[in-house]
């Protein structure tokens, strides 16, 4: 059992600290690199484009075989783009990377008018919290999915399978999996954020 718990405390201890560098804004990202909130959400935003188009037109797939739609229809509701960013986004006839530009320039643009629209203070503020609310959520959705994982895990010891080591490789993954949905849905409530006009009570 002490083991079991030492899996789950590591976990614990890192998503403590993301939460930390949220409240400093000083997130550590790759290669040892600290990033602000703003660059942390502008990194991540990049990275999804990117996913979603090595998930539709990656290098596995034939260029006849590439799903244009299917990319806009999920950057549409990622980034909350529609009607006249979605016509600005011509991705027929562009190689990936000339498509990835197309996207990101859009994408950036969609949230530099918030920007425009909001102090700074004010948007930073909001980005926070956000993001906090978020890794909660998703942390306390991930504890309950652990939960269920060791109340079922002692079955793994009648297939000749040790259940700490199998407990450690799916919780990893379960962990891993948890860490991508933090990124999207950050990602996806801020880009769809709309800043209420002052006066409107709608």
């Amino acid at each position: 059992l002490l083991e079991y718990d030492d899996v789950m405390n590591k976990q614990r201890e890192n998503v403590y600290s993301l939460r930390r560098e949220i409240l400093e804004d000083a997130i550590s990202f790759a290669d040892d690199q600290t990033l602000d909130s703003r660059s942390y959400l502008m990194t991540l935003a990049d990275e999804l484009i990117d996913n979603t188009l090595q998930t539709y037109c990656g290098t596995a797939i034939e260029p006849e075989d590439w799903d244009l739609s299917a990319v806009k229809k999920e950057l549409s509701d990622v980034f909350g783009l529609a009607g006249v960013h979605l016509e600005d986004l011509d991705l027929e006839n562009q190689n990936i990377e000339e498509m990835h530009e197309l996207a990101w320039s859009l994408v950036k643009e969609h949230y530099e008018e918030k920007e425009r629209s909001l102090e700074s203070a004010v948007l930073r503020r909001v980005e926070r919290d956000v993001m906090l609310q978020v890794v909660d959520s998703q942390w306390k959705d991930h504890l309950y999915s652990l939960d269920h994982l060791k109340e079922g895990i002692g079955l793994r010891g009648y297939g000749q399978r040790n259940p700490l080591v199998e407990y450690k490789r799916e919780s990893f993954s379960m962990f891993q999996d948890m860490k991508e949905r933090i990124d999207h849905d950050t990602v996806r409530y801020l880009w769809r954020l709309q800043p209420a006009a002052e006066g409107n009570s709608s």
